[in-house]
């Protein structure tokens, strides 16, 4: 066995998972293995097997993450209802005459999407087959068709019921419903600035978006009626949130209203086939796997910084600072920016949620706020090359004529906006806490 001490430990730890990750690891196995090497180094081969099984056991029985597949499988079934295409068709008809009113659109419904799914591929996927030849049809720039897609689609990370705020409260230990409603503000303020700023650009710009024809635009009374195909997503959302914020479910009791309800509605829309339903159980199964697989990868790498004392070394250290407490959380928000050029969202918390929540909590700071100003950073991780999870969502329904490129150019205008809002939920934390605060049960 060898010694190591709390700072040697984290450095040999992070060394050793850069390495194996830039030599192309897959990341559930560069931190499975860091965990184990260095567990095995310190504590001797006794430890290795027992600290396998019961990282995988604890894994497994976290009630939390049942919600997981739960919202999977929800977003699989809203996916093959049509009742996106349907509010899409709806929401543009009350912003024809407005120059980007269907980039406009595209935003309002990605709100709606993200409320029912919480997954950013289910709205570039279904936006980006059905909203973008429209748009496109109509005169559409390429940047400002695809754009708002990726950047509404985004929104899932935050509106609730997000998989992100899942996976932060499983290992921050902290309410999963407060945390969907912290994300709820915020996630609002977004979409509005988003909205905003597409309508100033193609105010300015008509011909990035023009305004739909005269001859093809509809009157009231045939807006009114489309509105009917609010109501069954409506339902749903308010189903899903609203047992959560008057305390009558738990989020993993919510995921399986939700889930229970996107079956229904599926099957009331005569959309429900056994292929539809097979892929749904199929997809869930795998993303559920592999999120399954990254925790445990992760609480075996976690051990080692815990078991080294890790977080009584990181709060003793913070302590000592005599620097402002935003400029260290700055400073984490930088970290995260930087590793969500490469990684994802899930990869990020299980890296570093273990390293800084010692530190959030030596600062005095709430747990609910750091964790939606966490994945209010995290949107970013989505648009920012070279590996935006959200432009290879994009590239994989674009037809050719659409190349990375024109991908990459359409989404960087959302970043600042995106940037806007995380400075915003940092330096007025009442954004991210009001709402919780005032959840029933």
């Amino acid at each position: 066995m060898v010694e190591f001490s709390p700072l040697v430990a984290m450095g040999v730890m992070f060394v050793l998972l850069s390495v194996l990750l830039l030599s192309g690891q897959q990341v559930v196995f560069a931190m499975g293995i860091t965990g184990l090497v260095l567990i095995y180094l310190l504590w001797g081969s006794g430890h290795v097997t027992f600290t396998l099984v019961a990282n995988a056991l604890m894994a497994m029985e976290s009630y939390t993450l049942v919600a997981i597949p739960l919202f999977i499988f929800m977003a699989m079934m809203l996916r093959s209802s049509g009742i996106i295409e349907e509010l899409f068709d709806s929401l543009r008809l009350w912003l024809d005459r407005v120059p980007g009113g269907l980039a406009m659109a595209v935003i309002l419904v990605s709100v709606f999407i993200g409320a029912m799914s919480g997954v950013v591929a289910t709205g570039i996927v279904v936006l980006g087959i059905v909203a973008v030849p429209i748009m496109l049809k109509y005169g559409y720039s390429k940047g400002m068709a695809i754009g708002p897609v990726m950047a509404g689609a985004c929104l899932a990370i935050l509106i609730p019921p997000s998989v992100g705020f899942i996976v932060y409260g499983a290992i921050a230990q902290v309410s999963v419903g407060q945390l969907f409603i912290g994300g709820l503000i915020p996630g609002l303020i977004l979409a509005g600035i988003e909205m905003i700023y597409i309508g100033i650009r193609c105010y300015r710009n008509p011909n990035l978006a023009p305004p739909i024809p005269p001859e093809e635009r509809v009157g009231f009374r045939e807006k009114v009626v489309s509105l009917k195909s609010l109501i069954l997503p409506l339902c749903l959302i308010v189903a899903v949130l609203g047992s959560v914020f008057f305390g009558i479910a738990c989020a993993t009791e919510a995921a399986g209203i939700g889930a229970l309800g996107a079956l229904l509605i599926t099957a009331g829309r005569r959309k429900l086939t056994w292929s539809a339903l097979r892929e749904g159980v199929i997809e869930t199964g795998k993303s559920s796997s592999m999120l399954l697989w990254i925790f445990i990868g992760a609480y075996c790498f976690k051990s080692v910084f815990v078991l080294s004392g890790g977080p009584s070394f990181v709060s003793n250290w913070v302590a000592g600072l005599t620097v402002a407490p935003l400029s260290i959380i700055g400073t984490m928000q930088v970290v995260f920016i930087a590793l969500g050029c490469f990684v994802q969202e899930v990869v990020i918390q299980v890296i570093c949620m273990p390293v800084f929540l010692p530190i959030v909590t030596s600062l005095g700071r709430d747990y609910i706020w750091f964790g939606v100003l966490f994945l209010c950073n995290a949107e970013l991780s989505f648009l920012t090359p070279p590996f935006g999870f959200a432009l290879f969502y994009m590239k994989s329904v674009m037809p050719e004529d659409i190349s990375m490129a024109d991908i990459i150019r359409a989404g960087l205008p959302f970043i600042p906006l995106q940037l806007i809002v995380v400075i915003l939920v940092m330096f007025i934390p009442q954004l991210a806490v009001w709402l919780p605060s005032m959840m029933l049960g």
